[in-house]
């Protein structure tokens, strides 16, 4: 549930406060916009774009600033929890991975092994 806050450094001015739980099976897809803020408040949270070859994985307590408009895919798999401040209320949405995050590292081989077949040819 989102809530106003101000940040202590006056250069940002309100932000809007929202706290996901995230889980393995499901990614959080959500639209931010530059100078967005996304801290792990518990967890390891895995923050990925698609298209976007660049992961980011936040600990406890880390912090990431949003450096351009996109659509993060939030997911974890040690029960994390986020907490984003924005500007603007962030519509995120739930994501059912098809199989969750234990079967990406199959599915991430098997695309290598095909890329590598694709480029000797």
């Amino acid at each position: 549930m989102p809530t106003d806050c101000l940040l202590p450094h006056a250069g940002f001015g309100p932000f809007t406060a929202s706290e996901w739980d995230l889980s393995p099976e499901h990614s959080l897809m959500l639209p931010v916009q530059p100078g967005d803020l996304l801290q792990s408040t518990r967890g390891t949270v895995w923050i990925t774009v698609d298209g976007d070859p660049r992961d980011t994985l936040l600990a406890t307590g880390d912090l990431h600033t949003v450096g351009e408009r996109a659509v993060l895919r939030l997911s974890g798999f040690d029960a994390p929890r986020v907490k984003v401040l924005s500007r603007q209320p962030v519509q995120a949405r739930a994501w059912r991975d098809t199989q969750g995050w234990r079967h990406w590292l199959p599915m991430a081989r098997a695309w290598a092994h095909r890329r590598l077949q694709a480029s000797a040819i």
